[in-house]
């Protein structure tokens, strides 16, 4: 029986930052507390879409959980728990904010079942965290971490933005070091993303100063990888870096095309090839849940086309690649002659391995993962 994930999305943050694009409001504690309740309403009707299959991982995002008291995370999970049931090791994974925790809200949060912990770091230098409008300092981060592995979070993950106003490669490498040297489990390295809603999408322009001209991302991420990898924290997607062992279920399952259930105001999910979203709105969802609906912003059944080409498209971003005979199972064309040609590109020019069944990118086909997956639209 293939593994069944579940997000649970909280969307609120303590500020709106200058370059997050995703769905957050600023906190509101009396609009939160409706939240909870109506979530676990909304997993008692999503259960049966369990179809038997224990949660092999929980992931809870969105604006800060970590926000929300430890007791109210609590409940969350222990109604995932009873509804759905929990496998053995399932990996729960929180999000939360360097500057907004505690020991003794680690210490609640491990006991109610949180063992692994993400902390949106962003970047170790106080200067540059000031210019993303982050309310933490360098200090909160390293003192976080000390404090979540008092607490007993053995799986710790830090995320880590690059490409930023005024960065150098030498600002860069200084935060991945200093990064490193908290020992995390698991790094996220993102480079700055321009969404034309956002306040930095409207002011800087990719690749114009201020921010970092081409030759100095390339920089940036030629440095990641030799100082990641020499840190025992092994690639294996665009973005991630992880200690055996401590890759994100959640995130694999997303690449592999697998299953999970997805909870609160904008939310995605995916079952069985089928899509939705929960409309991005707390008030709505709200609505929604209390009139016993299904609070949809859209749902989109793909065929089996689409399922394969999703497959290797989201394959070409790992580093295991993508199985072509998984893929030629869900839709028989994935070996055929419309998609040859671009598995043929990819190997002659150097962004993919075949092995068997297997196509692998190659260093170059990561860093050219778009375009690598362009070839088969």
């Amino acid at each position: 029986m293939s593994s069944l994930g579940l997000y649970i999305h909280l969307p609120f943050c303590a500020g709106r930052c200058p370059y997050c694009d995703f769905f957050a409001q600023p906190h509101h504690p009396a609009l939160a507390r409706r939240l909870v309740p109506a979530l676990v309403r909304h997993l008692e009707r999503l259960a049966p879409r369990a179809g038997g299959r224990r949660l092999d991982h929980v992931y809870l995002g969105g604006g800060t959980p970590s926000l929300r008291p430890a007791a109210e995370i609590a409940s969350l999970l222990a109604a995932a728990r009873d509804l759905i049931g929990l496998a053995p090791g399932c990996e729960i994974s929180l999000e939360a904010n360097p500057g907004g925790l505690s020991p003794a809200k680690l210490r609640r949060l491990r006991a109610a079942g949180v063992n692994r912990l993400s902390l949106g770091a962003q970047s170790l230098s106080d200067a540059t965290l000031a210019r993303l409008g982050r309310r933490h300092r360098a200090a909160d981060v390293v003192r976080a971490v000390a404090q979540a592995r008092a607490a007993g979070f053995a799986n710790l993950g830090l995320d880590l933005i690059y490409g930023l106003p005024g960065q150098t490669p030498a600002m860069a490498a200084a935060d991945l070091r200093a990064a490193i040297a908290l020992t995390p489990d698991h790094l996220s390295y993102y480079e700055l993303t321009l969404a034309p809603e956002t306040p930095f999408g409207q002011c800087y322009v990719k690749g114009q100063a201020p921010l970092p001209g081409e030759d100095a991302i390339l920089a940036m991420e030629d440095q990641a990888l030799a100082l990641l990898e020499a840190a025992g924290l092994k690639r294996y997607e665009v973005s991630n870096f992880a200690r055996p062992g401590r890759a994100c279920r959640h995130n694999q399952d997303t690449w592999r095309g697998g299953d999970y259930l997805a909870l609160g105001p904008g939310a995605h999910g995916h079952l069985s090839g089928v899509r939705w979203a929960y409309l991005p709105d707390v008030e709505a969802y709200l609505a929604g849940v209390a009139a016993g609906e299904e609070p949809l912003a859209w749902r989109e059944e793909l065929s089996d086309r689409q399922r394969a080409l999703e497959l290797i498209m989201l394959g070409l971003r790992t580093v295991e690649g993508v199985d072509l005979a998984a893929a030629a199972r869900l839709w028989p064309g994935a070996r055929g002659p419309e998609w040859g040609q671009a598995r043929e590109a990819l190997v002659r020019r150097g962004w993919a391995n075949q092995v068997g069944s297997r196509l692998r990118p190659t260093p170059l086909g990561l860093r050219l993962a778009d375009a690598a997956a362009g070839l088969f639209a």
